[in-house]
């Protein structure tokens, strides 16, 4: 019994202690809602007055002050709290609508330009393949394996003739929409000066239309800047090309004139070999005849003995010298021929 009557006793208290925390829990709503409420009215208006001293309130551990009149706040009725419940929620739809149009004008803006990077990557793609396919493989050479110039400079300059007939239309179009916006304006002054007055519809419908105008005309006036810096970078890389290019069109011209010169010379040589290859005939066919004339003599004298003996030393070494020099331009010849068939890659006759 006097358990039972223990527990009689703290229900009611459990209860009422519920109960409080209930209506705690609704005071501090309405104490959120309140001060949501009032950070967004204009105190001076109304002639309220805030005094704040940071220092002061750091050091003696004041909190802001209010010198409001006791008159002003006074407990609202439950038809203010309703207003005041309806003006918060419109000003929350109002700025959940506001996000949510920004929102949408950010997705939109962001999936314009994923398109626009798409188109972008799917150009690069094209570019890339259409250089690949001209220049690094159509261009090779067979004989050196390097890419020809000439192919490389026409598919630069196509590609530049591409852009600037991009560049043009845009251009053209650009001008065009101007002057439709021109004609526009002119309407709707001729419009004002008639005394013709515009429905609101109307004049929303042309806002739109010339918003609509000028975001086309931002939009290929940036389409023309990017052209613009994609020309420039495809002049650049062309002005690298030639630059490459003269100074190989300078090293074959040193080359040329190097294998002229190194065929000069061979000629020289084939020249003397021809010169000193008669001479040593010429010997031959001397020392020859001198040997028949010693052995046709039956009794040759001892001074014509001598006479001749120094005389076919003398062929002898001379015949030495020319067989010597005629080794010598053979090797000339070789090393030669071998150093004009390293430059030009060319086999040449014996």
């Amino acid at each position: 019994m006097e358990q039972e009557q223990g527990q009689g006793d703290v229900n009611p208290r459990v209860e009422h202690l519920q109960h409080l925390i209930r209506d705690n829990e609704f005071l501090q709503r309405e104490n959120l809602l309140m001060e949501a409420f009032l950070a967004k009215i204009d105190f001076a208006k109304i002639g309220i007055t805030v005094e704040e001293d940071a220092s002061k309130g750091k050091k003696k551990g004041v909190k802001k002050k209010l010198d409001v009149p006791k008159a002003i706040f006074q407990k609202l009725t439950d038809d203010e709290k309703n207003d005041l419940v309806s003006q918060e929620v419109e000003m929350l739809q109002a700025e959940i609508d506001q996000l949510r149009k920004a929102g949408d004008k950010d997705i939109d803006d962001i999936r314009t330009l994923m398109e626009e990077v798409d188109m972008r990557i799917a150009e690069t793609k094209k570019d890339t393949y259409e250089f690949k396919r001209d220049i690094i493989i159509g261009s090779e050479n067979p004989r050196t394996g390097k890419i020809m110039a000439e192919k490389m400079i026409r598919f630069m300059e196509e590609k530049l003739r591409q852009k600037d007939s991009v560049i043009e239309k845009l251009r053209l179009k650009n001008s065009t929409i101007k002057a439709q916006i021109v004609k526009m304006e002119q309407q709707l002054a001729h419009k004002e000066e008639m005394g013709e007055v515009l429905h609101l519809v109307d004049f929303d419908q042309l806002k739109i239309e010339n918003q609509q105008y000028m975001e086309k005309i931002e939009e290929r006036n940036n389409e023309l800047l990017r052209l613009k810096l994609s020309t420039s970078r495809t002049v650049q890389v062309l002005n690298n090309q030639k630059s490459a290019l003269g100074e190989l069109v300078a090293m074959g011209q040193r080359l040329r004139k190097m294998i002229d010169s190194s065929k000069a010379e061979l000629a020289r040589f084939d020249t003397d070999l021809v010169a000193v290859s008669d001479e040593k005939t010429y010997a031959d066919r001397t020392l020859r005849q001198l040997k028949a004339e010693q052995d046709d003599i039956d009794n040759p004298t001892i001074i014509d003995y001598i006479r001749l003996k120094h005389e076919v030393s003398e062929q002898a070494k001379q015949a030495a010298d020319w067989a010597r020099k005629l080794d010598l331009l053979h090797m000339e010849r070789n090393r030669t021929r071998s150093l004009l068939k390293g430059l030009t890659g060319i086999p040449l006759g014996p």
